[in-house]
């Protein structure tokens, strides 16, 4: 085995070895321990990112008509529709617009139903911001090591190291650009329901139960 070949080999050890200890001090288990008498000041709270999920359920006397002027609520608010279907609009409206995003869909119904969600993924972002960073010094390395082989077979193995550092770059990438979107655009459903009104011979029967029901319980 040539010289060459063995400080390779070496290199790619200490290499995986220095990866695996990176890896470990990012996840969660390598997060340390605060003590609950430290405070924290508003800028660090303000500083996490915040994922919402709002879904907002509407009885509507005109589902139609509702639904036209979300769609163009929507295009005001500087949002996009995801997803359409039905009586239901899923949408990504800018943060910043949120408030009055919701504000302007409550009034197209009756409220029956109202659930926000707001996830925290500002240690998961970090998390990845700091294995981006490390998995691209170690592909300057490969990098490196690249241009100073001097046989196929190692340029082969560097290579092959390269090609699965990529993949996981791109992977991670992927995940900062979801994370991004997802603190930046809130996802916001509406479901619009039929409020279904009586005919007149509805109201009678309407009115009979409620007397019968009088009749029979008491309070």
């Amino acid at each position: 085995m040539g010289a060459f070949y063995k400080k390779i080999l070496k290199m790619l050890i200490m290499l995986g070895v220095s990866f695996i200890v990176i890896s470990c001090a990012s996840s969660p288990a390598g997060t340390p321990e605060y003590s609950p008498d430290v405070q924290r000041s508003e800028s660090a709270a303000d500083d996490r990112m915040i994922a919402y999920t709002i879904l907002l359920e509407l009885s509507s006397k005109n589902v139609e008509e509702g639904r036209n002027i979300l769609i163009e609520q929507v295009n005001h608010h500087q949002g996009f529709i995801i997803r359409g279907t039905g009586n239901t609009i899923t949408t990504r409206i800018p943060s910043e617009n949120m408030e009055d995003f919701i504000t302007v869909a409550k009034t197209l119904g009756k409220i029956n139903n109202e659930r926000r969600t707001g996830t925290d993924i500002t240690d998961q972002y970090r998390d990845n911001t700091i294995r981006l960073d490390s998995l691209r010094n170690v592909r300057d390395r490969y990098l490196a090591l690249l241009d100073r082989a001097n046989t196929v077979s190692d340029m082969l193995i560097i290579e092959r190291e390269l090609e699965r550092i990529n993949t996981e770059i791109e992977l991670i990438q992927g995940s900062i650009r979801q994370a991004e979107l997802s603190v930046s655009y809130s996802i916001i459903t509406v479901r619009f329901n039929d409020r279904v009104r009586p005919g007149p011979l509805g109201w009678v029967f309407y009115g009979l139960y409620h007397g019968i029901r009088w009749l029979f319980v008491w309070r």
